[in-house]
């Protein structure tokens, strides 16, 4: 099978290329025509040249877009002090590729999709599934539409693109009751000082890739609040409710892939805070009448909550801090890549740092996490360590 894959110096060039740049005879100016000059190009220049296409009639701007994130983890789990599992792997955590498609009178298109190649990033198919596929009109910025397979809006931390999470992974509470991009319509609008957003979903799809829509799976309905309070607080709400028939039936029904949320009800209850060089989030979550999972029966209920604070030490290192409570549920990442206990009374600490080598465009991160519980309906204590290192990029 051909390789998909471009070498890097391909790539550089084609968006050299595409951003439309020319050298003139000076080699220390990059520009734009006889009569422009503009500084020398830096290496970070080549992250805003994913422009394709710009015009003035119909369609305004097409626009390239990846992400690739990468990261080794080395990890050790024991189970009532003895090893019981671990790994130490270089993973190729998210390899996407898509478009932002800009038109007249305030639409826009965004696909992405999760590609391969054959050093096996997913599965050795170049579309694996989309990741979002979805068309948005935005009028105001008090209104907006969007309508296709779009993230499910839960938590702070979720809610978060992974192009700028300020950890390795998000927290185990979050990723147990939220996650998943079904396919579905959400409508913003504000009142007064408060934004809403209410949305409608269809959480199954077709298992051949890239994973359409099942109109026969089961649906659900979620809603979003948020209230700023001052320049540095914003305050949240989040529901999300799931046809599960009390957690007997799993939200994708009779569909072949699941893309929604384990739980009939799911809400949090989270703020955010910025001032200066510090930064917080923080959510108190709840999930109730989950579906079966191992061990964990139907209609178990689950709570948690988690705080990141973040510290900006100079312009380029940042440090991160995460501690986060799972009630009961399953293990999540990083823990999840190898023997997925389900755990309950369940503590992570992280501690970690970011360096901006391109701002978020293209960063290294990197920590270490502790995670300390019981194996779900036991007293057998259950403590894992990781070490994690990654790069984030994305244009």
């Amino acid at each position: 099978m051909p390789s998909n894959t471009l070498s890097p110096l391909s790539l550089a060039a084609s968006l050299l290329l595409v951003s439309g740049w020319s050298h003139a005879g000076d080699t220390d100016k990059v520009v734009i025509d006889d009569k422009m000059p503009i500084e020398s190009a830096s290496f970070c220049d080549l992250f805003d040249a994913g422009t394709l296409y710009e015009g003035d009639g119909f369609i305004k701007e097409i626009a390239l877009h990846s992400r690739y994130h990468g990261q080794f983890i080395s990890q050790q789990e024991e189970v009532e002090g003895s090893p019981n599992n671990g790994f130490h792997e270089y993973q190729h955590r998210r390899f996407r590729l898509g478009f932002n498609i800009e038109m007249a009178n305030d639409l826009s298109f965004v696909v992405e999709a999760n590609v391969a190649d054959l050093s096996g990033l997913t599965r050795e198919a170049f579309i694996d599934d989309f990741q979002e596929f979805y068309f948005k009109w935005k009028p105001s910025d008090e209104f907006f539409i969007a309508v296709g397979k779009q993230k499910h809006p839960f938590s702070r931390e979720d809610i978060e693109s992974s192009k700028r999470i300020k950890t390795i992974e998000r927290s185990a509470i979050v990723n147990e009751v939220g996650g998943g991009r079904p396919w579905g319509a959400v409508v913003g609008f504000a009142t007064g000082e408060f934004q809403h957003a209410v949305g409608g979903w269809l959480y199954g799809g077709h298992l051949e890739a890239p994973s359409w829509v099942d109109f026969e799976s089961h649906g659900g309905l979620s809603y979003n609040l948020s209230r700023e309070i001052s320049k540095s607080t914003t305050l949240y709400f989040d529901y999300a409710y799931t046809a599960n028939d009390g957690g007997n039936s799993s939200s994708q029904g009779p569909a072949a892939q699941d893309f929604g949320l384990s739980y009939e009800h799911s809400l949090a209850v989270g703020a955010s805070y910025e001032k200066d060089r510090f930064e917080l989030i923080t959510d108190l979550v709840g999930g109730f009448n989950r579906e079966a999972s191992g061990t964990i029966p139907v209609g178990e209920d689950t709570w948690g909550f988690y705080i990141v604070p973040s510290y900006d030490l100079t312009d380029n290192l940042e440090a991160v801090f995460q501690y986060a409570y799972l009630d009961s549920g399953r293990e999540q990442r990083p823990q999840r890549s190898d023997v997925r206990q389900n755990v309950e009374n369940y503590h992570t600490f992280y501690l970690g740092l970011q360096y901006f080598l391109c701002g978020e465009n293209l960063k290294l991160t990197g920590g270490y996490e502790i995670a300390t519980g019981d194996v779900f309906g036991t007293s057998t204590g259950i403590e894992t360590g990781t070490w994690m290192v990654g790069v984030r990029s994305y244009f």
